[in-house]
């Protein structure tokens, strides 16, 4: 027959007796303290989550106003464009405008200078008509009659031209 050991079998049951001891007196502390350090980290896990959820949504958020600028930026900068195109355009209208506008005051005054001299050229012609014609005809022609035959040949004169 075999002998069994009896040291083994007491040393299994004191190892139970002394689990169920310390399981009777630490065990509800040990539970407790094991059911805490499950819920800190269970609640740092959704901590976690909840600030990965938050910071993806400052990103989207962060994303949107960065596109909201850009789009502002170039209607801003359309805008700039037009409204320098309308200044460019205006002053080239402008520069259009007082460069016509000297064309015509000095056709205008070379007119009236042309006028002048034309009309200058008439007394002047009318003046060598009347000495000619003082010299041809004599002295017997008087002031009036010689400021006449002068204005009848500047009025010929002008019909000319």
């Amino acid at each position: 027959m075999q002998q069994i050991d009896w040291t083994l079998i007491t040393q299994i049951i004191a190892f139970l007796v002394f689990f169920w001891l310390l399981s009777r007196l630490f065990g509800q502390r040990v539970s407790a303290m094991l059911r805490q350090r499950a819920d800190r980290i269970e609640a740092g896990l959704r901590a976690a989550e909840e600030n990965q959820r938050r910071a993806e949504q400052m990103h989207h958020e962060t994303q949107r106003q960065l596109d909201e600028a850009r789009a502002e930026r170039q209607s801003i900068v359309t805008a700039a464009h037009k409204a320098a195109e309308a200044q460019r355009q205006a002053l080239i209208a402008q520069a259009r405008g007082e460069a016509d506008a000297l064309v015509q005051r000095t056709q205008a005054a070379i007119q009236r200078e042309r006028q002048a001299a034309v009309d200058e050229l008439r007394r002047e012609a009318g003046r060598l008509a009347v000495v000619a014609a003082r010299r041809l005809i004599g002295d017997a022609l008087d002031a009036r009659t010689s400021r006449e035959l002068a204005d009848k040949a500047i009025v010929d004169i002008g019909r000319r031209d």
